[in-house]
């Protein structure tokens, strides 16, 4: 293992492949196993280890590793895979961590997502120095994007569109009658979106399951939800609203209800219903409006995270200087100790104090100046003013100190 005291972004790398990469689904499948597997593997071989791992991507950053063995490492694990290294691996984390990196541009998941990751880690003591600057970067990045852009606004799955398309055409949702018909991920989206941003009088949730409908009501802790099959649909009291996402295709037994309901949305596909008031095409022209948004966005989302990077990159530069000023002090601090014992004693053996002290304290400033004059001796040429520099420091301290009263 590498220097524990080095600090340094060249150490930081990345390994990932994302929904983007051929090979992404066959290690989705098997992700828990991998993160732990690669904690095991990868620690050993490095400062520290953060696993990223969504449904979108499975990503691995290091402090340092020993290069050759993590990269076999890796391919064992991934197969394919994306490999950056120092700012590019920073860089990309920033961009993840805003959403620019995500299958829906924006999302806010992901944020949450990396924090977890680095907290998991460190709590764990997997994490470096290196990589607690790192990640808290991104998240800092991450949440100004979304405060500063509207990368974030506006929903782009159809599902949420949905949703915000009838409440648009109802003027909200509170106090309304819904029904959400189906019980399937699609139908899922829709009810959290119901129950994330509108209180809605009553929510009804019909599948031809009963027990699917109840599992999925169960998410929704902020409305009363009741449940009904298809069939009872029409028996129920009129709806407000009814967002269906059904497989099958036509459902006769969904008319009687939709003729009777103020709004069908239906994104079901093939239609469930021959009465849908909104489809699936004016979902689409929704969504496509508000990634429209997001793109314009993207630009001053890129000058944020460049902004932040610059900062990291600065952050982790002073860092650097101060470890390596407080090494210093503590060699300084055995010096001056040593040079104390020794004045100490000569002082008992009978030498002029005086004279003892100067000595020791020309000693100590000899030893503690050599490593700075042979560092500006060894290249006059490039360090010349970095000699000048020091030289009106020191006589800037004197001039200070002799106008001292």
């Amino acid at each position: 293992m590498e220097d524990q005291e080095s600090l340094d972004i060249s150490s930081l790398e990345m390994y990932g492949v994302t929904f983007r990469d051929s090979c992404f689904l066959s290690i989705s499948s098997h992700a828990g196993r991998l993160v732990e597997r690669a904690y095991q593997e990868l620690l050993p071989l490095s400062r520290g280890v953060v696993v990223l791992s969504t449904c979108n991507r499975f990503e691995v950053y290091l402090d340092s590793p020993a290069h050759d063995r993590a990269d076999s490492a890796i391919s064992e694990m991934l197969g394919c895979h994306v490999h950056l290294t120092g700012v590019d691996a920073a860089r990309h984390l920033l961009r993840v961590a805003s959403g620019l990196e995500s299958a829906i541009l924006g999302e806010d998941e992901v944020l949450g997502q990396v924090r977890d990751a680095w907290v998991y880690s460190r709590r764990a003591g997997y994490s470096s120095e290196l990589l607690d600057t790192v990640f808290h970067s991104a998240i800092s990045a991450g949440a100004r994007v979304r405060s500063s852009t509207n990368i974030s606004r506006g929903v782009l799955g159809y599902p949420r569109a949905a949703v915000e398309v009838a409440a648009a055409r109802l003027g909200g949702l509170d106090g309304r009658r819904v029904a959400v018909v189906g019980a399937g991920m699609a139908a899922g989206e829709m009810l959290q979106q119901v129950c994330s941003k509108w209180r809605p009088s009553s929510l009804v949730i019909a599948d031809r399951s009963p027990e699917k409908a109840r599992a999925l009501g169960s998410l929704c802790q902020q409305a009363k939800v009741e449940t009904a099959t298809l069939q009872q649909l029409p028996s129920l009291a009129p709806f407000d609203v009814m967002l269906v996402a059904i497989k099958g295709g036509m459902r006769p037994e969904l008319e009687v209800a939709a003729r009777r309901s103020g709004l069908v949305v239906d994104i079901s596909t093939p239609p469930a219903s021959p009465l849908f008031h909104v489809g699936i095409d004016e979902i689409k022209e929704f969504v496509n409006a508000n990634l429209s948004a997001r793109l314009s966005e993207v630009s001053r989302a890129e000058s944020i995270i460049e902004e932040e990077l610059e900062s990291l990159q600065q952050m982790i530069l002073r860092k650097a200087v101060d470890r390596a000023i407080s090494s210093i002090m503590r060699v300084i601090s055995v010096i001056v100790d040593e040079e104390a014992k020794l004045t100490a004693k000569n002082i008992a053996g009978g030498q002029d104090p005086y004279q003892a002290v100067l000595t020791a304290l020309n000693s100590t400033v000899k030893k503690t100046m050599f490593p700075i004059f042979s560092y500006l001796r060894e290249s006059p040429e490039s360090r010349a003013e970095l000699a000048k520099e020091l030289m009106n420091r020191y006589n800037s301290m004197i001039g200070l100190r002799g106008r001292r009263p």
